[in-house]
This record gives C-alpha cells, structure tokens and sequence, in this order.
C-alpha cells in the first residue's frame, strides 16, 4: 500500500470538527469522536512542543511527522484551522497540497459561500466534490 492517501481532517481552533473524509483506510477505529479528540489533542500539543524544543527561532513550527505505519501532514492557518492529512509514510511532504485546499477550495466553497456558516461543519456539497476530486487527482492517492 505504498503512497496511499487515507484521511483528511479539517478542525477549527477550537478543536471543533469542520470536516472528515477517508478514501484507503483500512482500520477503522471504534470511536471516530475520540480518534478526532486525540487528533486535536496531539495537534495542539505537537505544534507547542515543536516550538518549545526547537534551537533556532521556530518560523512555521510543525509541518508533518512520521511513525512507522503513517505519516501526518499538517497546515495551520493564521486564524487556527488545522487541515490535515494522513498517508503511507512513504508520500513526501504535502504541506503545499494542504495549502491549496486552505487557499483554493476551503476559501472559495466555505468563505465565500453564504449558505456556509464559517466555523460550523462542512455540508456543502461543492467543497466535499472539490477536495475529494483534488486529492483524488493527487499521484499518491492510489499508488500502491
């Protein structure tokens, strides 16, 4: 399964959900709530440990980490969103595919929609078509 795109997360500052979607994901946890809890949690607590450990001026602090089974590329915007994306540690940084769904997709189908609410969970149709059409199209989402 090497390349594999499994998961993609979008949380707010807060912590709160906006959006989930899994396409290769073969394990599914019990409790998808406490998976997104946990995530958060990591998040929150990776992005200051980054900052705190680091010996030179930290500019962006976290970007992705590896484990042996996953990797996590992660974006955080100015305002606090937290897009990110799980796949095969195998897949190179996809901190620039995180930013286009921030500056490309989220901005246009959830900023500039008025039937979205900003900061509540994503139903709008055309973001879920328009990301999962992008990470889709991206090389590492079937390459296996």
């Amino acid at each position: 399964w090497a390349g594999m795109i499994y998961c993609f997360y979008l949380f707010d500052a807060s912590g709160v959900l906006l959006y989930y979607e899994d396409w290769n994901r073969v394990y599914k946890p019990q409790s998808l709530q406490e998976e997104f809890k946990l995530l958060f949690g990591l998040l929150f607590s990776m992005k200051d440990t980054v900052v705190a450990l680091s010996p030179k001026q930290p500019t962006e602090g976290l970007h992705c980490f590896s484990t042996s089974t996953y990797k996590l590329h992660y974006f955080e915007t100015p305002t606090g969103l937290r897009f990110v994306l799980i796949t095969d540690p195998s897949v190179p940084s996809l901190r620039e595919c995180l930013k286009q769904i921030y500056t490309h997709i989220y901005v246009e189908h959830v900023v500039k929609n008025p039937a979205q609410k900003v900061g509540e969970p994503i139903v709008c149709t055309h973001f879920v078509h328009t990301i999962n059409k992008y990470v889709r199209g991206l090389p590492y989402f079937l390459s296996g």
